[in-house]
Formats: C-alpha cells, sequence, structure tokens
C-alpha cells in the first residue's frame, strides 16, 4: 500500500462523502454581497484558513492524531467526539461534520478497514458517539501510516479547495483566479501546519462569531443549493 497514493485518494474532491454539497456559510456571505469577487473570495477564504480552521478542524485533527500516537483508550476518544459536538455551535456544522465522518468511515472500512475506526463508526451507529469528518480522517490517515504533515496539509488544501471551488461556481469567479488562489495560499497552509502542533489548547475551538452567524442564517435563506 502506497501512503501518497492512499492520502491523494481519500483527499480527493471526487472521493463520494458529499463534501461538495457543504458551503460552511459561504453561501451566506455570497447572497449578502460580502464574497463578490476574486479580491473578496481570496480574503474570505485566508480568514476562514488562519483565524477559523485553524483553531477548529485542523486543531480537532492534530488532537485526534495525538491521541493515535498514544493508543489512547476509547474513553479519551469519546470525550474529544464530545467536545468537537459542543464547540460546533451552528446546527448545520454539526450535522455536516458527522455525515461526512461517517460516510468515510463507511467508504474506507471497505477499501482497508481499521480497528480505531471501525470502533468509532460503530460507537457512531449504536448513538454512542456523534461523529466528525476530522476525527476519522485523522484516524484513517494515521492508521495507513501517512504523515502527519502530508496528512494535515492535505486535510488544509482539501478545505482550502472546496471553498475556492464553491466560489467558482457561486460568486462567480473563473477557474483562473481560483487556481491562482489556491497556488498563492500555499505557503500560508506550510505555516499553518508547522503551527499546529505547539497550538495553545485553552485557544482550541476559537469562536469566529460572524461566521457562525453566517452558517446558522444559512438555515432561512430563500434559496440555497448547498446542505449547509
Amino acid at each position: 500500500m502506497n501512503p501518497l497514493l492512499t492520502l491523494l485518494q481519500i483527499n480527493d474532491s471526487v472521493f463520494p462523502i458529499g463534501g461538495f454539497t457543504h458551503s460552511y456559510g459561504l453561501e451566506t456571505y455570497i447572497t449578502k454581497d460580502i464574497v463578490k469577487d476574486s479580491k473578496s473570495a481570496e480574503e474570505y477564504v485566508r480568514t476562514m484558513l488562519e483565524h477559523n480552521f485553524y483553531y477548529n478542524d485542523a486543531a480537532f485533527f492534530s488532537k485526534a492524531w495525538t491521541l493515535c500516537v498514544k493508543r489512547a483508550s476509547k474513553q479519551k476518544i469519546a470525550a474529544l467526539d464530545e467536545l468537537v459536538t459542543v464547540l460546533k455551535a451552528p446546527y448545520e456544522i454539526r450535522e455536516a461534520s458527522k455525515k461526512l465522518g461517517i460516510r468515510f468511515l463507511k467508504l474506507t472500512e471497505k477499501l482497508h478497514p481499521v480497528k480505531r475506526c471501525s470502533n468509532y463508526l460503530q460507537s457512531i451507529s449504536s448513538n454512542e458517539l456523534h461523529g466528525h469528518y476530522a476525527l476519522a480522517f485523522a484516524m484513517y490517515a494515521h492508521a495507513l501510516k501517512i504523515s502527519y504533515q502530508d496528512a494535515l496539509s492535505a486535510f488544509y488544501y482539501n478545505a482550502l479547495n472546496g471553498m475556492m471551488t464553491n466560489c467558482a461556481k457561486l460568486v462567480p469567479i473563473s477557474q483562473m483566479d481560483a487556481q491562482q488562489i489556491l497556488f498563492k495560499l500555499q505557503p500560508l497552509i506550510n505555516r499553518l501546519v508547522a503551527e499546529q502542533p505547539n497550538m495553545d489548547e485553552g485557544l482550541i475551538g476559537n469562536c469566529c462569531v460572524a461566521q457562525d452567524i453566517r452558517c446558522m442564517q444559512h438555515e432561512k435563506l430563500y434559496t440555497r443549493i448547498y446542505i449547509s
């Protein structure tokens, strides 16, 4: 089994877990004409990575990875699952994390079963745990001997790529502009990945109030293309 090829497959935008159906509040920003061109799209995704994703899903990924390295007990995983659930205030975002996590676990179970992931899926199915994509991705990548730096870099890139794809469709911006932004933000991802292990644990789940509000407002939009 090739760790690089495995990472490319599970992180691919066409990996069928439904990630393309979620905008994580971006649709609200576009509807309100806050994100309206390439410049505002770049500002939005940069802010999301640096001030939201870093303290939330990337931090949850890193925490789950550490638990895997330490071979932590099922109770420790359950505690992290509960913490992530509490920190995801908007309903649509909690549900998106759960749905993506479950689909990811079910699909990877058929590709190459991993005991920790199978146990996590079983606990979710029995309603013992909620289930979250960041945790599932970290557990699986760790088990398949993918390096922490590569796995977290891919996790960041997948989030950025999803946001840029949505911007290209909804704003809209050109595919070339989207690709230029993706390339331009590589150094930011490199920096955030390097800093992630040293993030102050007291800041995990750091709330971006405006983002949470936009995610909550998404439920009430007159027309919606995305689930979240």
